[in-house]
């Protein structure tokens, strides 16, 4: 069967795409002092938390707020350290 020429581009920049670049074991970086912010919504612009509140519609407010210094940041929430394992069945 013969395939198409935009089906093979597609699938390629696909896969070719999802991979990591090199020096990257899998494990993403983490800010030694995370704890700190366990159970709220932080924002983090070049490697620094700039922002944290207890929701995330108060983060996007407070980011808003900071203009310029808060345009690029990355919102994440911080759970709480828990040792509980999951497992799925099925």
């Amino acid at each position: 069967m013969i395939r198409k020429l935009w089906r093979v581009v597609k699938e390629y920049s696909y896969r070719h795409g999802m991979r990591r670049p090199d020096g990257v074991d899998g494990l993403e970086r983490q800010r030694p002092d995370i704890e700190r912010w366990a159970g709220l919504w932080i924002a983090v612009k070049d490697g620094e938390v700039i922002a944290a509140e207890e929701t995330s519609r108060a983060l996007v407010a407070t980011v808003l707020s900071m203009g310029a210094r808060g345009h690029g940041a990355v919102a994440q929430f911080v759970p709480q350290p828990t040792d509980s394992i999951v497992i799925g069945v099925g």
